[in-house]
């Protein structure tokens, strides 16, 4: 296990348990209103060491705590591989290709329009949202040399890691199941403030520009990635919010199977069958 993907378990292992170490502080139960989505999904870089096979996965989890009927905080931490091949135009073939692990912590808000708009429900069937976010990015990327380059193919041309800047946004939708468990689908477009993710931020003519470290040339100032994931939402604990009244009665429909006892008898009732049998 390399230093890369040991920070992102070490981050992960670090999120999970916030959770299990919230306590009320200042009157406010930090777990009302608090859903936990561990989910996985895929991810596709645009940078510019990009013309094919720039899909690639990633995993995490994401904290989400309603402040009021619409809106929420949102904590997230995501992870996982990037990868990307660039295509000499000539030849077609590959000139250079990379790979990079990566780890993204960010914090944010989320805004759900139906609750705003139609009123407050819980047990909405689909529950669309947008959100906004911040925080920074891990990275630990590698670029190899291509067929198509004056390198030998496949040996490491040059590497690069650290920590910068980023802002995500997009949107994503909950679908209610029960009264604890939902699933998630969610899309967001990452903008990191750094070029290294690729490794690829500056180029030259010729090799033997490259080996002696002249004549460089700058690529496009930024890369950009979306990521496309599927998660399982587990409800913490329940919000102080109440449904909008006019949702009543399909909430009573929705949730009533759940809290139903599991006999229609009473222990006193049970008693007493018993009793006329045994007789």
């Amino acid at each position: 296990m390399n230093k890369g993907q040991k920070t992102i378990l070490l981050i992960f292992a670090l999120i999970l348990s916030l959770p299990l170490t919230a306590q009320r502080r200042n009157g406010i139960n930090i777990l009302e209103g608090l859903t936990i989505t561990p989910r996985g999904g895929y991810n596709m870089f645009f940078g510019d060491l990009v013309d094919e096979s720039r899909g690639s996965y990633s995993l995490g989890v994401l904290a989400d705590r309603e402040m009021n009927e619409f809106l929420s905080v949102r904590t997230q931490l995501i992870g996982g591989k990037m990868q990307g091949k660039q295509v000499f135009p000539s030849s077609g073939l590959m000139y250079a290709e990379f790979d990079n692990i990566y780890a993204e912590f960010s914090v944010g808000g989320a805004y759900r329009p139906l609750n705003h708009i139609l009123g407050y429900f819980k047990e909405r069937t689909l529950q669309p949202y947008a959100f906004l976010n911040t925080g920074l990015i891990y990275f630990s990327a590698t670029e190899y040399w291509g067929p198509a380059s004056q390198g030998t193919p496949g040996d490491e041309w040059r590497s690069a890691s650290g920590i910068a800047p980023m802002v995500s946004m997009g949107g994503g939708t909950t679908i209610w199941i029960n009264p604890v468990l939902s699933l998630n689908v969610e899309l967001d477009g990452t903008l990191p403030f750094t070029d290294q993710l690729d490794v690829h931020d500056v180029w030259y003519n010729t090799y033997e520009d490259w080996e002696n470290r002249v004549n460089p040339h700058s690529t496009k100032p930024r890369d950009f990635y979306y990521t496309f994931t599927l998660g399982v939402t587990f409800i913490i604990q329940d919000s102080k919010f109440s449904n909008d009244p006019k949702y009543n009665r399909k909430s009573y429909i929705k949730t009533r199977s759940y809290y139903q006892s599991k006999s229609k008898r009473s222990p006193a009732r049970r008693r007493k069958k018993k009793g006329f049998l045994f007789f």
